[in-house]
């Protein structure tokens, strides 16, 4: 019983998979330091560090430089970050999209090293609590930075979910307008994008050369994506977001707004569409190739009636270094610094545990089966409430397991239709560092869901999720560099631990709650072993089919499907079940380490206090930051 209610669970996911992974893309924007190539950045920070009265306010200081430079060499960065730059003293910043290259891995790193050697003249003993976690993360942050030198063509910049590509569009979709400067740089970021792609277009060409090359499957998908945004010039969904964008902004005459469409219009016609059909034909001409190259798939490990079609050599670990990359790729998503070969027995250990816990809970109460096939029969009002409502009755919720904040609010909207698509069931568009009062969540209505996943994915992006805990965090008194260093293992982990307790808060019977929130970290765990099993261990199409089958699913068209989404996202659904393992994990330790002085509100409080880092960091203040 139990396994053909897994099974149905297990296909309606995958098939959701691609949106449902989507949703990371809205909340961690580009939230990851790239450390800019200013060749006086470690001069400035010593500068900064001198003169001082305290260490504390050197460091301090010394993180507002960083601060300062980091998100001013992005104009999307910037825009995201905070509503008023010039209130932290930035008044000059690039509204260019730069160049991708295969040096930035080197450059990136070499200055890193820089910011590393300043980082020395610090004194750990004599910060206070916070600026030690702030540096320590610093020092993690860089440190992978610099480990990812060597790795000059193994980076994707066009991952069919997650990559410019695809992210371009929804962020210059969301580019609020409060003043003609907005505008300004609006119009200047898209008029970069045509220089951006053709910089991409070259770096793809020498992966060709270098045999690394993303999967055909992958290119197929970013061509089509393409082709379809550049689709339908005269009414494109980007003019209409335009123009009601800046229909609603006082301040602009009439025939200002004109000129400003009409430029914009001008842009993205003859500029930015073009930009991304050439892109759609440069990587036809590259995958109609990629397969000829000698060094594609030769590591010669995996026996041939399991090896990948022409075109798809299969995971990172059959190219050259590729399981070295894998590694690093894993510890730069995660935030875990646990070999592969713990992640696979961490990850198949929960999963053993958690169907066994469920199936003891079917026998133990027969009528729990019947509920699990419509588990909103078994429920409170709730589940067939408004968005807005099911927020609402979240707030509520939580309040005895969670710390209470200031008032924050939230305003639900409804993605446009032509963006429907794109974009994820619901989202959470990170709110500005010095605007967190003002926060956005959106609601797909192409993605028909209701209910009980409705109500799941809105405490995942809004309360106790993604949107709850920027608030906390931005209002711990954390220094604002700690935006650029955050880990997406954190902030996914989190909201996919929280996910599992919204089961709890759903007004369901206390048994098909656990029995639910059992199943969706089953199915999560899947995901993750397909990963760590295509890439580490060189899973076939077929292997990860047998795999599957296991579990009692079998749709070739399905399996397919995630198979390709897991081989152009190496390590991206990782993000989700290892942040939450080690959430879990955090728990206990907290559990061993306070005894009876432990509480859930004082263990969520602790973890959303220290701010996104690194797990091996926060369980090293876990006990410091306890209250």
């Amino acid at each position: 019983m139990l396994l053909r209610r897994f099974k149905s669970k297990i296909q309606f996911s995958l098939l959701l998979a691609a949106a449902l992974i989507f949703a990371a893309l809205l909340c961690a924007l580009i939230s990851q330091a790239d450390f800019s190539d200013d060749e006086d950045a470690s001069v400035s920070l010593t500068e900064s560090v001198s003169g001082q009265d305290s260490e504390d306010q050197a460091f301090e200081a010394c993180m507002e430089d960083l601060f300062r430079q980091e998100v001013s060499a992005s104009g999307l960065t910037l825009h995201y970050t905070l509503e008023d730059p010039s209130a932290y003293g930035i008044t000059q910043y690039s509204t260019d999209l730069g160049v991708y290259s295969a040096d930035q891995p080197r450059i990136a790193a070499a200055l890193a090293e820089n910011i590393l050697s300043t980082l020395k003249d610090f004194h750990p003993e004599n910060l206070s609590v916070s600026n030690r976690l702030t540096l320590d993360q610093l020092k993690y942050s860089l440190q992978q930075t610099a480990d990812g030198a060597s790795f000059a063509y193994y980076s994707e910049p066009l991952r069919p979910t997650t990559g410019e590509q695809a992210q371009l569009p929804i962020l210059l979709a969301e580019y609020t307008f409060s003043d003609a400067q907005d505008i300004q740089d609006y119009l200047e970021i898209l008029s970069s994008i045509p220089a951006y792609f053709d910089s991409i277009c070259a770096y793809e060409q020498e992966k060709q050369a270098h045999g690394l090359f993303m999967a055909d499957s992958a290119a197929r998908t970013v061509i089509a994506q393409c082709r379809d945004f550049a689709a339908s010039p005269e009414d494109h969904y980007l003019l209409h977001t335009f123009e009601e964008k800046i229909g609603s902004l006082k301040g602009l005459s009439k025939n200002e707004k004109e000129a400003c469409n009409k430029q914009n219009r001008a842009i993205l016609t003859e500029d930015v569409l073009p930009a991304y059909r050439e892109l759609a034909d440069c990587l036809a001409s590259l995958c109609s190739s990629a397969d000829s190259s000698p060094e594609a798939g030769s590591s010669g490990s995996t026996p041939a009636s399991h090896t990948a079609s022409p075109g798809d050599p299969g995971g990172l670990c059959r190219l050259p270094r590729g399981a070295e990359y894998y590694e690093y790729l894993i510890h730069l998503c995660t935030g875990s610094d646990d070999s592969i070969e713990t992640l696979q027995k961490r990850t198949e250990e929960k999963r053993t545990a958690d169907l066994t816990r469920a199936s003891s809970l079917i026998a133990d109460d027969p009528g729990l089966q019947e509920q699990l096939q419509n588990p909103e029969e078994a429920s409170a009002k709730i589940l067939s409430a408004s968005p807005e409502e099911m927020l609402q009755h979240l707030q509520q919720a939580i309040r005895e397991d969670f710390p209470q904040i200031r008032e924050c609010h939230y305003t639900v909207k409804y993605v446009d239709p032509a963006m429907e698509d794109y974009l994820a069931p619901a989202f959470y568009l990170t709110a500005p560092l010095d605007h967190v009062t003002e926060n956005s969540i959106y609601i797909n209505r192409g993605s028909g869901y209701s209910g009980l996943q409705l109500f799941t994915t809105l405490a995942h992006e809004g309360y106790p999720g993604h949107l709850y805990q920027n608030a906390v965090s931005a209002t711990s008194g954390l220094l604002p560099i700690r935006a650029l260093l955050g880990t997406a293992g954190y902030t996914e982990g989190w909201a996919t631990y929280v996910e599992m307790l919204s089961y709890y808060y759903a007004g369901l019977p206390e048994t098909l709650a656990e029995a639910l929130s059992l199943e969706q970290s089953a199915i999560l765990s899947l995901y993750a072993t397909a990963d760590l099993g295509i890439h580490a261990d060189g899973w076939s199409l077929q292997q990860t089919a047998d795999f599957f089958s296991d579990y009692g699913f079998s749709d070739e068209e399905t399996i397919r499907g995630i198979y390709e989404l897991i081989l152009a996202e190496p390590a991206h659904y990782l993000k989700y079940y290892i942040g939450y393992l080690e959430f879990l994990s955090l728990k206990e330790t907290a559990k061993e380490k306070m005894g009876k002085a432990y509480s859930d509100l004082n263990f969520h409080r602790t973890v959303l206090e220290m701010g996104s880092a690194a797990f091996p960091v926060l369980e090293t203040y876990l006990t410091e930051f306890w209250k």
